[in-house]
């Protein structure tokens, strides 16, 4: 959406966030209903455990998806994908029509890294305890159904 939109949603998730993969395609039909309204993407990778960091790995992915204008795309993908290991990643990447090697390269970048890490701050600065969270012109709705963000995107319309 606009950079001047008079709302802004802002999304933290994590691509392995069972709640987040439930509420993706809803949360794209919004996307696509307000084209007025400004949503933003913060990939909040937070359920890797141990040797286990597909969800940063799939974070990274998607950010460098975006550099190449393939983020929506990624995005969708990865939130239909019902088990994520690297190679699903790596899949998903390829099947949207993202340059596996530039990709690749990107992930491993200081600024992808720094990226992640921004988001990381954002997310304790807002005290957020799990994903997804959604927030509207910086608040945070009560609940993740797709009907209580709607409301709450009116409810900043009307203001």
């Amino acid at each position: 959406g606009p950079a001047d939109a008079k709302v802004t949603v802002i999304e933290f998730f994590d691509f392995r966030c069972p709640g987040c993969k439930a509420v993706a395609p809803d949360y794209v039909r919004l996307i696509q209903a307000h084209p007025d309204v400004r949503f933003v993407f913060k990939d909040w990778p937070i359920l890797d455990r141990g040797d286990d960091a597909v969800s940063h790995y799939a974070a990274r992915a998607a950010v460098a998806a975006n550099q190449q204008g393939k983020y929506l795309e990624v995005y969708e993908g990865l939130m239909a994908e019902p088990s994520l290991d690297e190679a699903a990643v790596d899949r998903v990447l390829v099947e949207r029509g993202v340059d596996l090697a530039r990709a690749k390269a990107a992930m491993a970048s200081p600024e992808v890294a720094a990226h992640l890490a921004d988001i990381q701050t954002a997310a304790m600065a807002f005290r957020l305890v799990g994903t997804p969270t959604f927030l509207i012109n910086g608040e945070a709705t009560t609940g993740i159904a797709p009907q209580e963000v709607l409301q709450a995107i009116e409810a900043a319309k009307a203001k």
